[in-house]
């Protein structure tokens, strides 16, 4: 599988209803994942390559995909509900524009009634927010990105 046919399967996967595609092909398999508009819009689709182990035949080499800024991004430690402030009707933790310090707490992920606190990784500003209050995340879904 080549770097085009990668990135066909992007451009399908962001005009598609579904939001993970995964395909085996020629012992290469690849999971391509998209979040909400609003994630996407910030980065582009995640792509996972496996590529099959080196054989005595000439292969060609798989290409990686560069991430996008993902040093300047704050991920959710682990799975649950994200929360941007400590209580309802409270004010949130960090907003846009927002200058955040390492180790500083930045929101909450909520899974069975225990809270994880989401903290800054490094210092910078705070230029977007990535998913909405009240939203299921993943462990290492991207939360904000920094400038």
């Amino acid at each position: 599988m080549d770097l085009s046919h990668v990135r066909r399967l992007i451009e399908l996967l962001a005009h598609a209803p579904v939001t993970e595609l995964e395909v085996e092909e020629g012992g290469c398999r690849i999971r391509i994942t998209r979040g909400d508009g609003r994630m996407q819009a910030a980065a582009p689709p995640a792509a996972i390559v496996d590529a099959p182990a080196a054989s005595g035949a000439d292969a060609p080499a798989a290409s990686p995909v560069a991430p996008h800024v993902a040093d300047r991004v704050i991920t959710a430690p682990s799975y649950g509900v994200f929360h941007l402030s400590p209580s309802p009707g409270a004010a949130p933790y960090v907003a846009v524009g927002d200058a955040v310090q390492a180790g500083q707490e930045v929101g909450l992920v909520e899974a069975m009634k225990v809270f994880n606190a989401v903290r800054a990784t490094q210092a910078g500003e705070i230029a977007a927010v990535l998913v909405d209050d009240g939203a299921e995340v993943e462990a290492g879904t991207p939360l904000f990105r920094l400038a």
